[in-house]
């Protein structure tokens, strides 16, 4: 992983949550969901860092953290839930209704998997959720 800061974390957060917008907006679904995944996990890592362990950079992040666990992120920060019921955060192939679990959603999205239409809104209204629940969490 590289490590950059907090500020850096925040500036990224803002750039790729643009990016999604305007991608959600033309209707690429998929696109909008790998950049609003990525937005939500530069917010969750900027907050962890900024008031949990209370550390400038992604240095200090313990190995558990630095990954694209969002569920784990959100937690370690005492989020609520992003969503009630089942995972909003899985999503289930177009082909075989087989699940791709949230820390693997990000790869579904940049492998061009084909996903169930309900499954990636759900999902991408869960990650907007997350976003903005790190936004003014803190």
């Amino acid at each position: 992983m590289v490590d950059v800061g907090v500020s850096e974390l925040r500036r990224s957060r803002e750039r790729l949550a643009k990016q999604g917008e305007a991608a959600e907006a033309a209707g690429e679904t998929a696109v909008s969901g790998l950049l609003f995944f990525y937005a939500a996990e530069c917010a969750l890592k900027a907050e962890v860092l900024r008031w949990i362990l209370q550390r400038a950079d992604t240095s200090a992040l313990p190995k558990d953290l630095r990954t694209h666990n969002l569920r784990r992120l959100a937690k370690a920060l005492n989020l609520q839930d992003p969503g009630s019921g089942a995972d909003p955060l899985r999503c289930r192939r177009s082909k075989d209704g087989a699940w791709i679990e949230s820390h693997e959603l990000h790869e579904a999205w940049r492998y061009g998997a084909e996903l169930r239409t309900d499954d990636q809104k759900a999902a991408g209204d869960a990650l907007k959720g997350l976003l903005n629940g790190a936004r003014k969490g803190f």
